[in-house]
């Protein structure tokens, strides 16, 4: 089994964890979520399909195995993880991440917290050296802030990771990174998992807002990079960090340029001009590289 995914099947108690660990074993790569649901059996998911786990028995997950696997997944410290609690999941090693859906704890007008959690999506990250090729190609000709545009699951942070390390290794550019879910780099006592890079910085957990202006004042990049841009304090962010000269590498969840020009937190975007190339991942998971301004007529 390969190294990055050594630490997953130990999240899982027994029978669990030796049917996790024979499905990794057997499919590897191609594994790209686990689905876990109170009172459902366990599926795994690839391509857009969830699929039983092998050796299928019939059996259906208890609310208290969600909530072992949770305590497991946080080193068995809750409290020491809430702020990510709050956010919906738990960064994992290796830029794994573990989504959590269960009954909101309330703090005033904020969320504090999940408890009962009712299902689990355990996401696999990948390395996938080359995915980016094109994009990559594309930019050297064309060095001005790119967008990468998928729906969910279609592989838009492994792109961007590859992207991130060819422009560091091959382009010489310094990158400076806001890795707010612990996904792109996957940094562990400040030493990245995943490879960005040997001109890459890498601000860990933070939120991208705060993010941008702190790599800024701090480390005078000349690409900053982020991952899934979705509130409008992420674009305020964006605008202002351009003002600056900085330009952008990140992605954005829409399946098409037409979707992205419905979003109103996008069209901001778009009628402020931060992005000049689009990268569109395509159904079958090649790369559709253009400018922005085409894309979009």
């Amino acid at each position: 089994m390969d190294k990055r995914l050594e630490g997953i099947p130990p999240l899982f108690p027994e029978p669990l964890r030796g049917r996790v660990r024979e499905l990794l074993e057997q499919k590897g790569e191609r594994v790209e979520e686990l689905r876990l649901r109170a009172g459902q059996p366990p599926r795994w998911a690839a391509g857009g399909r969830e699929l039983p786990l092998p050796r299928e028995g019939g059996e259906v997950l208890a609310p208290a195995l969600l909530e072992e696997i949770v305590r497991r997944a946080a080193g068995y410290g809750l409290y020491a993880v809430e702020e990510q609690l709050a956010a919906g999941f738990l960064a994992l090693p290796y830029g794994h991440r573990l989504g959590l859906c269960g009954t909101a704890v309330r703090s005033g007008e904020g969320l504090r917290s999940l408890r009962d959690f009712q299902a689990l999506n355990l996401r696999l990250a990948r390395e996938r050296p080359g995915c980016a090729d094109a994009a990559f190609a594309f930019l050297w000709a064309r060095p001005v802030s790119t967008l990468i545009l998928g729906p969910p699951g279609s592989g838009k942070t492994t792109v961007l990771r590859d992207l991130i390390r060819q422009c560091s290794e091959r382009g010489g550019s310094r990158i400076a990174v806001v890795d707010e879910r612990g996904e792109l780099a996957a940094c562990r006592e400040g030493l990245p998992q995943l490879r960005l890079g040997p001109r890459t910085d890498v601000l860990s957990l933070c939120p991208k807002a705060a993010g941008i202006e702190l790599l800024l004042r701090a480390m005078a990049p000349e690409w900053i990079a982020l991952d899934e841009i979705s509130a409008a304090a992420d674009v305020e962010a964006l605008i202002r960090a351009s003002y600056c000269g900085v330009r952008y590498l990140a992605t954005a969840h829409a399946a098409s340029p037409g979707e992205l020009c419905r979003r109103p937190v996008y069209r901001a975007l778009l009628e402020a001009g931060l992005f000049e190339n689009l990268v569109l991942i395509r159904e079958d998971r090649s790369l559709q590289c253009e400018e922005l301004q085409d894309a979009v007529e």
